[in-house]
């Protein structure tokens, strides 16, 4: 297990290089800069703002420098903020981006999980039908679509939650958005777990199972669930992505002060190490979550283990 980690992160470092490379190459010659907009900005001191953020370097030479940077940990200030370093809006964002795409992805995985198994076990029966739409319905709306109807359902109609906004202390502040964020990768995880449990309940080793006398909830739990959920994790490395994807809408929706806000405006306006900073977290966190899935499947299915240690 320990090789195939050390494995991955490493192989993780060339995709993280690549991923920099490319933002830096897309934010960086993108027609404006972050000062661009400034009302009656002399030209003296549009020159000096660029000296002092090293804008007037090289191309190459910017690049190398930000590369040496991150390599020490350093994600650069922000061109907009004044007095502000990225790796600081990271720590201050950051944990409400896991916090919410973290309750996101437990409530896809309780409504998938349980959702799915019930479908397969009413094969072809009306709640079967109705979970199947209910899942189709799921998948094809996006959060920007869904957010503003939770809104204005439970916030504006029925007054049950806050319509946006964000307090530590105050847990209503994150219902609508983590339902809004759950809800495509909810309706997937169904259709999975549906497909996978039918595949399974219809071997021999469930029918031998019942043959021996166990309970109905004893076969699902032990012979039903394991492999049913095998593809499941196979597919959270791809959910977490689309999660984080996700947020970027959702945290601006409903005003929450996480990375993805940040990320949204920063590239509105134009602050380059601010985008650079954030795609550089987004993807280590992509990448350790698909790791992460990896190992769930590895400890789940000892074949895979098998294969892993043989590779």
């Amino acid at each position: 297990m320990l090789p195939l980690i050390v494995k991955r992160v490493l192989s993780g470092v060339p995709t993280v290089l690549a991923v920099v490379t490319l933002a830096f190459l897309m934010v960086r010659l993108a027609p404006g800069g972050p000062f661009d907009d400034e009302q009656r900005l002399p030209p003296a001191v549009k020159a000096n703002l660029d000296r002092a953020f090293g804008l007037d370097r090289p191309l190459a030479e910017q690049y190398l420098r930000y590369v040496n940077g991150l390599a020490h940990g350093d994600l650069g200030p922000s061109l907009r903020l004044r007095d502000r370093r990225v790796v600081d809006l990271v720590r201050d964002g950051l944990p409400v981006s896991l916090t919410l795409g973290g309750l996101a992805l437990l409530l896809a995985l309780a409504v998938g999980i349980g959702g799915g198994l019930s479908s397969a076990l009413a094969r072809g029966g009306g709640w079967d039908r109705a979970l199947g739409a209910a899942s189709v319905v799921a998948v094809a709306l996006p959060p920007y679509v869904t957010a503003p109807i939770l809104v204005w359902l439970f916030a504006v109609t029925l007054g049950w939650c806050p319509v946006a906004g964000w307090e530590a202390h105050r847990p209503l502040d994150l219902v609508l958005p983590v339902v809004a964020l759950a809800l495509p990768t909810a309706g997937s995880v169904l259709r999975i777990v549906r497909a996978s449990a039918l595949d399974v309940l219809a071997s021999p080793a469930i029918l031998a199972a019942r043959a021996r006398g166990l309970t109905e909830a004893r076969v699902l739990w032990l012979y039903v669930l394991p492999p049913a959920l095998s593809p499941v994790l196979a597919y959270l490395g791809g959910a977490a992505a689309a999660l984080l994807g996700g947020s970027l809408v959702v945290e601006t929706v409903f005003g929450l002060p996480g990375m993805g806000r940040f990320l949204v405006e920063g590239a509105l306006n134009r602050d380059y190490t601010l985008v650079l900073g954030k795609v550089v977290v987004y993807a280590v966190l992509v990448l350790g979550f698909n790791l992460l899935a990896d190992l769930g499947a590895l400890a789940l299915d000892p074949r895979q283990r098998d294969r892993a240690g043989h590779a």
